[in-house]
């Protein structure tokens, strides 16, 4: 044997250190989370309310809760709702959080250690206290938007803002690009300190506008980062829960269900965890497979 193939085969041959350092935390994720899975799995093919929690022992039904799902004409309904609230959060967090970036290349050093500092403080804020306030913005008996509006000569006393569906979804919408700003505009930021300065400057000096400096050099270097921004969003803007939980006071109308509230309201609300599995299912293989898109997408473009 040629000391050439003696060789590719030594490279060839598998490592074992690599996977025996890994196996500690692999193993510690197959603990917690293997039995949450397996059971979120195993429920989603069973008949479990309140009859089987007495009994203690679930009916197996198969893909029964799966069709009676995909067969309700509300399912569909909150499915695109989900999808229209996730798209428009995502759009409005990637564009507003990339703006900031921006323009904190441009400032002033000391202000944008400011802005750094602000938008630290927002991300350390705890979910609760972040909806608490937002919530008291606009509250029926004193919000500020209110007081502010009547300020200006229009009456709107004790105003409601979430009996219309549509301003409610703005307030809550606002609340959770409010909170994911922070992470999406440092992350940006910090993409655009490694953008080499003299390309920049290079196509500036051949008649480069800010527009095509941006198109032709900024986004295709930015573009993984752009894309990794855009699946966490998805992943985050699609499970919300709490936010309209605590807007509403734990009592949201059908006209507010998600894909997550829908979820808990079957399981806990009507006691029909087999659905509420299933629901959790559906909602786990759509992230996936969004999620996956995008990530190909990106090792496509670490590829060429």
């Amino acid at each position: 044997m040629s000391t050439s193939v003696a060789r590719k085969l030594q490279a060839r041959r598998i490592k074992p250190w690599p996977y025996l350092l890994i196996a500690p935390s692999l193993l510690a994720l197959v603990v917690i989370l293997g039995f949450p899975v397996y059971k979120l799995i195993s429920l989603s093919f069973e008949r479990y309310g309140l009859t089987e929690i007495i009994a203690g022992k679930g009916v197996f039904v198969g893909l029964e809760n799966f069709r009676e799902t995909f067969t309700d004409p509300e399912f569909w309904k909150i499915l695109e709702r989900t999808l229209f609230f996730t798209l428009g959060m995502v759009a409005v967090s990637i564009v507003v959080g990339a703006w900031l970036a921006h323009l904190m290349i441009k400032m002033h050093p000391g202000i944008r250690n400011i802005l750094n500092g602000v938008l630290i403080l927002v991300w350390a804020m705890p979910q609760l206290v972040s909806i608490s306030v937002w919530r008291w913005i606009f509250s029926f008996d004193f919000s500020i938007i209110t007081a502010l509006i009547n300020s200006m000569g229009f009456e709107m006393d004790n105003h409601n803002y979430f009996v219309n569906t549509f301003s409610g979804f703005l307030i809550i919408g606002g609340c959770v690009a409010w909170g994911a700003l922070p992470f999406i505009t440092i992350s940006i930021y910090a993409a655009l300190t490694q953008v080499p300065k003299d390309l920049i400057e290079a196509a500036e000096i051949d008649g480069a506008n800010p527009r095509q400096v941006f198109s032709s050099i900024i986004l295709p270097m930015l573009l993984p980062v752009y894309i990794i921004l855009i699946s966490l969003s998805i992943i985050w803007d699609f499970q919300v829960f709490s936010h309209i939980w605590i807007f509403l006071d734990s009592r949201p109308s059908a006209e507010y269900y998600t894909m997550a509230i829908y979820a808990f309201q079957k399981s806990f609300g009507l006691s029909e965890y087999g659905k509420g599995a299933a629901i959790s299912l559906i909602m786990i293989f759509a992230l996936i497979g969004v999620t996956g898109y995008y990530l190909r997408q990106m090792m496509r473009m670490g590829d060429e």
